[in-house]
């Protein structure tokens, strides 16, 4: 068993599979109608585990912080936030080392902020 799709509320479809796919190297690996809208999901390469992106109506959540409750694990965090930096992607808190890992959180073109983490030791900036 393993979780398949998390949903993730998007104001801009195209606009959000832009951001996951060109600046996070994701994969769209679904668009096809459904009913008036379309069934979009997105995953990093080679992985189970999708978002489906889901058109915010009014009646979608909306966190007033952004923060997804989504963290995406990456070998170090310095290293993949300069990499995602260097595309344009917004970092609202820049990496850091913590007790238990490395951490940032980055924004999405939606307002939605992901966490970051890397297992301990986290690597050290190179700036």
């Amino acid at each position: 068993m393993y979780i398949s799709v998390v949903t993730l509320y998007v104001d801009d479809l195209d606009r959000a599979i832009d951001f996951y796919t060109n600046k996070l190297g994701w994969e769209k690996t679904m668009d096809a109608p459904m009913g008036e809208d379309r069934w979009v999901t997105i995953a990093p390469k080679g992985e189970k585990t999708q978002f489906t992106l889901s058109t915010r109506d009014a009646d979608s959540p909306r966190n007033p912080s952004g923060f997804s409750g989504v963290i995406v694990e990456v070998d170090d965090v310095y290293k993949m936030a300069d990499q995602l930096s260097k595309k344009g992607v917004e970092f609202k808190e820049e990496p850091r080392t913590e007790p238990w890992g490395g951490w940032a959180t980055f924004k999405d073109t939606e307002g939605n902020v992901h966490g970051m983490h890397s297992g301990a030791p986290a690597g050290v900036s190179s700036n």
